[in-house]
């Protein structure tokens, strides 16, 4: 039996010499690698992005030469030697934020997802812990995304959808029916590299079709569960100096991925990448090569259509794309996050700095992109508080 567990908790052991300049105190707790479902989270905060932030602001100063980087015009190379340090970036990429007493496990044999299990244990002391098994899945599989309509509840409003491997999208009312519905989609009305989220403000789950022009949309609430509708997005005139960056990405791949503010700001973000082999010539590898926002402008009159402005300032926010569902929070809500700047997991690790537009990626001692695939890439956001100076 495999199982993943997505409140993994960040331990800089190896990064206290990257950091041991830094004016700040680390927090750390082991990380968590004991299967036992009623394991305790820890209360400890970790902040594993101050580590991704000094080796992005001083990627040079390691006197024992574990990090060098190369610069490319607005690329830019983190060549990581260290074995260990690449495990405690890769950790630190991928746990990024937790919400307080949640996480997923996977179940299955040899590789087969059989059924997700969810686990809340809340830091309220007043509200009791909550394990939700939820109904096996067909074998074999791949869940791409996991959405959840809220925090889980002891309600039939609850929703949960997934997003399997393709275009298949099924849903679960945990305290309702208790089954998965799958949803009534075509492979082509669903991009199936793209990821889906809920968004709160709306009561509604989202996810791009490969053209990005239109949004499929469900309503959890409706009664016809199994059916999707679709949203258009009309698309401002983009500025002329976007027009040659737009050529220069003509034969790139993309994905899109739609994301919510804390304030229900929507945005549109496109994720271009190309193929490239790797020293050896024998793999090839899609790494990122740029990103655009939109932003939604102002309410259309048509409840059916969404205006999308190009954007290049998101303001004090992070966006963080991946796998799992896209999120976006506020940079000074967790020391080491950089505000404008979007971060990416996947089939390479990196930061993209829409204000200088700059992309800075991972690579290994091989010269290969930092690369994690298993799901979640993301676990739900939270807020950290701030760090106690020394």
């Amino acid at each position: 039996m495999s199982k993943l567990i997505i409140n993994r908790i960040f331990k800089p052991s190896v990064c206290k010499n990257f950091l041991r300049h830094a004016n700040v105190r680390l927090f750390s707790s082991a990380t968590h690698t004991s299967t036992k479902v009623n394991q305790p989270f820890s209360s400890k905060p970790a902040f594993p992005f101050l580590l991704i932030d000094y080796i992005l602001n001083n990627p040079n100063s390691s006197s024992d030469g574990r990090v060098t980087t190369n610069v490319y015009g607005n690329e830019k190379e983190v060549l990581i030697k260290d074995k260990d340090l690449k495990e405690e970036v890769c950790d630190a990429m991928t746990v990024g934020f937790s919400r307080d007493g949640l996480r997923v496990e996977l179940c299955g044999n040899h590789g087969d997802v059989c059924s997700p299990t969810i686990f809340y244990k809340p830091t309220d002391p007043e509200i009791e812990d909550l394990t939700v098994d939820l109904p096996p899945l067909p074998t074999g599989s791949q869940i791409q995304s996991l959405v959840m309509s809220s925090l889980p509840k002891r309600d039939k409003n609850w929703v949960v959808v997934v997003k399997l491997l393709g275009s298949q999208l099924s849903m679960c009312r945990p305290f309702g029916s208790r089954k998965w519905i799958n949803i009534q989609t075509k492979p082509q009305n669903i991009n199936p590299s793209s990821s889906i989220m809920f968004s709160k403000k709306e009561k509604k789950f989202y996810v791009p079709t490969p053209g990005g022009n239109i949004l499929c949309y469900l309503d959890p609430h409706s009664e016809d569960d199994d059916l999707i509708d679709f949203v258009e997005l009309e698309f401002d005139d983009l500025p002329k100096s976007v027009f040659q960056e737009l050529a220069d990405v003509s034969t790139c791949s993309r994905t899109d991925h739609l994301v919510e503010s804390p304030t229900g700001q929507l945005f549109l973000v496109k994720w271009y990448g190309e193929d490239l082999e790797d020293i050896d010539n024998t793999t090839l590898y899609n790494v990122t090569k740029k990103f655009m926002v939109f932003k939604e402008g102002e309410k259309p009159s048509c409840v059916y259509t969404k205006k999308m402005i190009y954007t290049e300032d998101i303001g004090d926010l992070c966006i963080f794309v991946g796998h799992s569902e896209a999120f976006c929070v506020p940079a000074s809500s967790s020391p080491g996050l950089k505000p404008n700047c979007i971060y990416f997991v996947g089939y390479n690790f990196g930061v993209y700095d829409l204000t200088t537009k700059t992309c800075t990626m991972f690579l290994t001692k091989d010269d290969n992109p930092l690369r994690k695939l298993e799901f979640p890439y993301w676990p739900p956001p939270a807020s950290f508080p701030v760090l106690a100076p020394n």
